[in-house]
């Protein structure tokens, strides 16, 4: 995935090089290119700052959090163990989280090689000097083109740790964290939380407070302590599985924003460099940069106005990266059928001002701040392209 990210960083340098030369038509694609550069790059460093190390910090806390208690916390108890079933749940317990720290921290799987004839506290100093220079650089690139896939394997490795761990809890843990789980059914949908809602309470022999609960709870009896434990293998095994697909939604949407990122800034590029005039004068750059703004308007007045923001693995994220792209991109495709409603005679004449500058400027930051007015518009010329296709129709059946 990094070289793929390195290899199109490559390809759009020696784009602007090329658009380099050329007089003004030139020098505006360069200026446009340049800006385009620059957004990307701001954007895989907020990312990097501000998801991708974030996500990372709290595996990693959670992981060490796992280590401390499963791992340091019960050695003296592991030399003293006899149970096999024990001993074997706290070195899967370790294992899992050995392969997590090591996901997390980005090792490097092969050393570099060092030059024959080297002594061997120079193989020692030049060794450890080029395991810290290549594993920075591995992770200042693993959080600059960043994609969850480690962070989305590591807690995978987490939650498997955590269910060996029931079998090294206390009866009293047991009972204590179905009673928890009782609180974390919010993460399955309605069918499953009821399911488990009644499997946990017939575990710990709850009883309803009203008839129909009770009606419910009937047929319920209390697990001993065996049967609650392995009730809560498979519970915890559910309970992360839910978990652990919403994460992977919410970076398969990080993704596919990094797509549309890349394919709309590319489209921007490719447009100013075979199309750099709009109508009746217009600067086909000054209209994306003018979308641009409005985009980013847009979205910036939303979070200041809001009330409460979702804070889900940085998902918000995403029309935040998206909103300005969007916003030049729908500035320049919506001046282009609002002139097209206009020749069609779809709007008034008293809209025609709208399409020459200075009143044109205020079009675009408007049509790249609003997202409804590109589709109306859009839906305007959708109507009277289906109803002259209507009458069209008409017209030959009448004449045949």
């Amino acid at each position: 995935m990094r070289k793929v990210f390195i290899l199109a960083l490559l390809i759009l340098s020696a784009f602007l090089a090329a658009c380099s030369g050329g007089g003004s038509s030139g020098t505006a694609t360069l200026n446009w290119s340049l800006l385009a550069l620059g957004y990307l790059l701001l954007f895989l460093l907020a990312r990097a700052y501000l998801i991708a190390y974030p996500s990372r910090a709290l595996a990693r806390a959670q992981m060490e959090g796992l280590w401390a208690e499963y791992v340091q916390g019960r050695e003296e108890g592991q030399k003293q163990e006899d149970d096999q079933k024990k001993r074997d749940a706290r070195e899967d317990v370790r294992q899992c989280l050995e392969k997590a720290k090591k996901l997390l921290q980005g090792s490097l799987d092969k050393a570099k090689k060092l030059p024959q004839g080297s002594s061997d506290e120079d193989k020692k100093h030049q060794g450890r000097g080029l395991a810290q220079f290549w594993g920075w650089i591995g992770s200042l690139l693993s959080l600059l083109f960043w994609n969850g896939g480690r962070e989305m394997a590591a807690w995978a490795l987490m939650h498997r740790a955590e269910r060996r761990a029931v079998v090294l809890m206390g009866d009293e843990e047991v009972r204590a964290r179905l009673v928890r789980g009782l609180g974390e059914l919010g993460a399955f949908p309605k069918e499953e939380r009821e399911f488990w809602q009644k499997r946990l309470k017939c575990a710990l022999g709850l009883e309803g407070q009203g008839q129909k609960e009770q009606g419910s709870l009937s047929d319920c009896q209390k697990l001993e302590s065996k049967e609650q434990r392995a009730l809560l293998e498979e519970f915890l095994a559910a309970l992360y599985d839910a978990r652990d697909t919403s994460y992977a939604r919410l970076l398969t949407l990080h993704n596919k924003a990094v797509w549309l990122l890349l394919v709309g800034l590319g489209l921007t590029m490719a447009l100013v460099y075979f199309a750099p005039e709009l109508l009746n004068g217009l600067c086909l750059g000054t209209g994306l940069l003018l979308g641009f703004l409005g985009g980013f308007l847009s979205r910036l007045l939303r979070v200041v106005a809001t009330k409460k923001l979702p804070t889900d693995y940085g998902a918000y994220w995403v029309p935040l990266f998206l909103a300005p792209v969007l916003g030049a991109l729908g500035a320049v495709g919506g001046y282009l059928v609002f002139s097209s409603l206009m020749e069609a005679k779809v709007l008034g004449e008293g809209l025609r001002p709208l399409l020459s500058p200075p009143a044109a400027y205020g079009l675009l930051v408007v049509l790249g701040f609003s997202e409804r007015l590109l589709e109306g518009l859009t839906k305007r010329l959708e109507d009277q392209a289906l109803k002259q296709d209507g009458q069209d129709k008409e017209k030959t059946k009448v004449d045949s």
